[in-house]
């Protein structure tokens, strides 16, 4: 089966994959919810034990690899679908973050504050003017398209 791969054309061996993927599709279709998440756990467990086997050389790689094939995906992809994945996000993240505990949204703060401030400390001063540049212009855009009465509401609130 390897020998055949390896003298396929690349056409052949694209489509040998595809037809691979249709038969796994009709397969898992046929699941019990059982079956689907016995699958899951086994396909997590195999990633698992293959990712601790990386070196680190190879864990560098595959990020490499990954961070190229979705920048490529995501060059692919036309303003509606970036939109759609977009507004799919926002759903996802709004449905997460409803479900979330009082316990739950602390320490999501926390880490999140955690997260900026390590960001903040490796950022160098040229870095650092950067932001405060993009964070001048992002503001003034933002006034310079308030309504008047917008205006009075924000001077009244911070009065």
């Amino acid at each position: 089966m390897a020998a055949k791969r390896a003298q396929a054309t690349p056409e052949e061996a694209e489509r040998q994959r595809m037809l691979a993927r249709e038969r796994s599709a009709a397969r898992r279709a046929a699941f019990t919810p059982e079956q689907a998440e016995r699958e899951r756990t086994l396909a997590r467990e195999r990633n698992a034990t293959r990712r601790a086997a990386l070196t680190s050389e190879q864990v560098e790689h595959e990020r490499t690899v990954a961070r190229d094939r979705n920048a490529a995906r995501r060059a692919a992809l036309t303003s509606e679908e970036i939109e759609e994945q977009q507004e799919q996000t926002r759903e996802k993240v709004a449905a997460w973050r409803a479900a979330l505990t009082p316990e739950q949204v602390e320490h999501e703060c926390a880490v999140a504050r955690d997260r900026s401030a390590a960001r903040r400390a490796a950022l160098t001063s040229e870095q650092v003017e950067h932001e405060r540049t993009v964070a001048r212009d992002r503001n003034a855009a933002r006034r310079a398209a308030l309504t008047s009465e917008e205006i009075e509401e924000q001077q009244e609130q911070t009065r």
